[in-house]
């Protein structure tokens, strides 16, 4: 991975969490909302490459334990959501299938863990209709089954790996670039038209669509806003 692959590795990271936490705008338009899932199931791919490329090296470690954490933090989240639903449709045997803590999971092996994490993935895409009202999109479902994934990815041993490093990094630069050219073509043009309805959300995108060199700290000279038509 090159350093201008990072910086927009980290731009894709601070998006995903910006259109994460203004889902509720998104999906009031069809077509942006279309784009980001897409957007995030690239993102998905993304981490499973990097993991891949990062293969027998020391970096693999600390990338497991965060693909871990977010797995955990996803499936407590979906999990808790779905108690909730269990108590309000008095049913004790969902409620106690459901019931995990992340301590409770972080004790467990990584088989484990895996299967506890889709257990909860497994019961939230049969409820996903009647979750809405305890928080739960479908893309919240969608970006659980990717963590699961991403962290099956990171156990998997070199043996049997999906990719190898030498064609991870061809994956990764490939995309890098269908990445860019989705936020470029599509959400680019796309999330203005939230400017006035939700200006938070807008203006949080842009922020997060900026570019930053991480070796000096500093925005990119050539990067400009996301409506400016560049990444």
């Amino acid at each position: 991975m090159n350093s201008t692959q990072r910086n927009h590795i980290a731009m894709f990271t601070a998006t995903i969490s910006t259109l994460n936490t203004h889902q509720e705008a998104i999906t009031t338009i069809t077509a942006l909302d279309t784009s980001v899932k897409d957007f995030m199931l690239l993102y998905g791919k993304l981490t499973h490459v990097q993991m891949a490329q990062m293969s027998g090296t020391t970096g693999t470690s600390e990338l497991k334990l965060k693909v871990e954490n977010d797995m955990i933090k996803s499936t407590i989240k979906i999990a808790n959501a779905i108690y909730a639903y269990a108590v309000d449709n008095n049913s004790p045997d969902l409620k106690s299938r459901v019931s995990v803590t992340a301590s409770q999971l972080q004790r467990l092996n990584d088989q484990n863990k895996k299967a506890s994490c889709m257990n909860i993935y497994e019961k939230a895409n049969n409820l996903a209709g009647n979750l809405a009202e305890y928080g739960i999109t479908p893309e919240m479902i969608l970006i659980l089954k990717s963590h699961i994934d991403n962290f099956v990815v990171s156990i998997a041993s070199p043996r049997t790996a999906i990719v190898d490093r030498s064609m991870a990094t061809a994956q990764l630069a490939k995309l890098v670039d269908d990445m860019n050219l989705l936020l470029r073509e599509k959400i680019d043009k796309l999330m203005p038209l939230l400017e006035d309805t939700h200006p938070e959300a807008y203006q949080t995108y842009k922020s997060a669509r900026i570019i930053i060199d991480l070796r000096r700290g500093k925005k990119k000279n050539e990067e400009e806003t996301p409506e400016e038509g560049t990444e």
